[in-house]
């Protein structure tokens, strides 16, 4: 990397990567993020600003979203919050009132979504990844395999694929070799520091019956299907496309496992 290179690099104090946060959140939102498109319509055709009450009666008639002044206004304090919309004051012929009143107006701001990019881009990163280690593993299958592709870490694309006669350990390698296994091992990296304490493979994967199952032979931080934590020392069901966690959180590994 030259100076050039350095010199067109952003890096992110803590201030604005919570900014960037505040306007994910605001958009996270169907009826900020139905406000914001009618604002970018709006704007289009260079119409003046909006107040809340134009606002409002869009949201009703073209969007069905129907919520009181005082809903409204918590919503929108939301996105001037967020730095994409600015408050103005206007004038105008509001109803039941002679003339034109000063009322406050909203308009989508310039920049609203110029530093999101760095998010974005770091997010579309992520899901190419993603979609390549996907293929990765799908690549695999001709058959009665179950394929395993690690998803993070050291060890991120590794892939393996075992057939239904195989019985698998898995589990970080701590001082441990393949050849010190009678079974088939798949032997982590030491970098997943939290998959577990004990010092040989503790999950053991295989195929009988009707499926494949995993068994966590008492690991000390657990071992979960997606979000669910299973239970030690009795043998459950995996489904296809299931994302292994062993552990969670850093210094945990996630594998994902499919099969036909």
């Amino acid at each position: 990397m030259d100076d050039s290179d350095i010199n067109k690099t952003v890096v992110l104090d803590y201030d604005e990567s919570n900014f960037i946060s505040l306007k994910l959140a605001a958009v996270n939102n169907k009826v900020r993020f139905s406000i914001l498109e009618i604002l970018r319509d709006n704007q289009k055709y260079n119409k003046n600003p909006l107040y809340s009450r134009e606002l409002n009666s869009i949201l009703l008639n073209n969007y069905n979203i129907n919520i009181t002044p005082q809903m409204f206004g918590q919503h929108m304090k939301k996105l001037v919050d967020a730095n994409l919309v600015s408050e103005i004051d206007v004038k105008k012929e509001v109803p039941n009132k002679i003339g034109k009143r000063t009322v406050k107006a909203f308009v989508l701001k310039e920049d609203a979504f110029d530093d999101l990019f760095l998010e974005i881009n770091f997010l579309s990163d992520e899901l190419f990844t993603f979609f390549d280690l996907y293929k990765s593993n799908q690549k695999f299958h001709d058959g009665d395999y179950c394929v395993l592709t690690v998803f993070n870490g050291v060890d991120k694309g590794k892939t393996f694929k075992i057939q239904r006669d195989e019985i698998v350990l898995i589990g970080r390698k701590s001082d441990s070799s393949e050849d010190d296994f009678s079974s088939v091992a798949i032997l982590l990296d030491n970098s997943y520091d939290t998959v577990s304490s004990i010092s040989k493979p503790h999950l053991k994967l295989f195929w009988e019956n009707d499926g494949w199952y995993i068994i966590d032979e008492a690991s000390s931080n657990g071992t979960f299907i997606g979000d669910i934590e299973v239970q030690k020392g009795k043998a459950t069901k995996l489904k296809s496309n299931s994302f292994l966690k062993l552990s969670r959180g850093n210094g945990g590994a996630v594998i994902y496992c499919s099969f036909e």
